[in-house]
């Protein structure tokens, strides 16, 4: 069966040499399951892909040069999406942020443990974001492989088993992951120009090489890295440690914010940082959706928190058990991606 109507009416975006980079197309596929007049971004190269929304599915790029495809192109494409990971079109947006100990030259996910792990909640109807970490020594149950520190999934399953973990863990549906690794944090933070943040106390470790004085400041890739690593200065350690991590996630999307303001191609830019240095199971165009839909946040309604445990002894190896507090936040944050009211 064809469409009732097939249109399509491309608006670009072009760079400083008057080149297209962005497109927004406004669609109508009606009688085809798919939604109707649709406004969304499209990127300039690859073909088109689909993502699943509360309707059905829409198209949400395509090759600006392409021809509007066929209804049978486009129920191929569906069945070739299935198995795509989803960014829900209403409501909360849960993406799991993970730091792999994998050293330059490391895979980041063979045989290399999650020394940062974070999910961060986006509510856009309220414009607030909120950064959850979870000590890596944490001891958890883990889908197929027992129990275990959560640092460890990573290494039994790679991103996958460790979003299922943290499900598993917490209840809260994760949308996407987000991975890295040292040296890929280090170049994603040199290619956005750096961070700017606000050290909360004097810090003087040579293990991780963080020197920094309290106070503003504007942080290198080899210093962000730094400050992610400290732990032995840091009050709390492990969650000393993971509640800075949280910091410089917050720091990141202020930088973001500030930069889009002055520069409205700063999207772009971050977009394609993060393809460059970080693995994650969002295209180019779901990465860009979810960077577009920043903005609707203000610098100052990012939160950020750490959930505590008490220290135990398993196996001889030294380990964290979460406790009422830690699912009392797991369950806060799941309502609405919101910490707190």
């Amino acid at each position: 069966m064809r469409p009732t109507r097939a249109r399509l009416d491309v608006r670009f975006m072009l760079d400083r040499a008057r080149h297209p980079i962005m497109a927004f197309a406004h669609m109508d596929f009606a009688g085809v399951g798919l939604a109707e007049d649709a406004e969304l971004p499209i990127s300039h190269q690859g073909d088109y892909v689909l993502r699943r929304t509360d309707a059905g599915w829409r198209i949400v790029s395509f090759r600006v040069t392409s021809r509007v495809p066929s209804v049978q192109q486009v129920k191929a494409k569906v069945r070739e999406a299935s198995l795509s990971p989803a960014l829900p079109s209403n409501g909360p947006l849960f993406v799991l942020v993970i730091g792999s100990d994998a050293r330059p030259g490391q895979s980041i996910t063979s045989g290399t443990r999650g020394d940062a792990i974070h999910i961060v909640g986006v509510n856009p109807k309220r414009g607030i974001v909120s950064v959850l970490g979870i000590p890596r020594d944490s001891y958890v149950s883990i889908p197929g492989a027992g129990t275990g520190k959560i640092n460890g999934a990573l290494a039994l399953g790679g991103p996958e088993l460790m979003v299922r973990t943290v499900e598993q863990l917490t209840g809260i549906p994760i949308d996407a992951y987000v991975l890295t690794g040292f040296a890929g944090f280090d170049h994603m933070v040199k290619a956005v120009g750096g961070i700017s943040i606000d050290i909360p106390y004097a810090m003087d470790d040579a293990f991780s090489g963080a020197h920094f004085r309290k106070g503003p400041t504007h942080l290198s890739g080899r210093q962000a890295l730094a400050l992610a690593r400290n732990r032995h200065d840091a009050p709390g350690g492990d969650f000393g440690r993971s509640m800075n991590q949280g910091r410089i996630i917050v720091a990141a999307m202020r930088e973001f914010l500030s930069d889009l303001r002055k520069d409205p191609f700063a999207a772009l830019r971050w977009g394609l940082a993060a393809a460059r240095f970080m693995q994650t199971d969002l295209s180019l165009t779901q990465m860009m959706e979810l960077l577009l839909a920043v903005p609707s946040i203000a610098g100052n309604q990012v939160r950020n928190e750490v959930v505590y445990g008490g220290g135990a002894m398993v196996g001889g190896s030294s380990v964290i058990r979460l406790g009422g507090f830690a699912y009392a936040k797991f369950r806060d944050l799941r309502i609405d991606g919101v910490l707190g009211r």
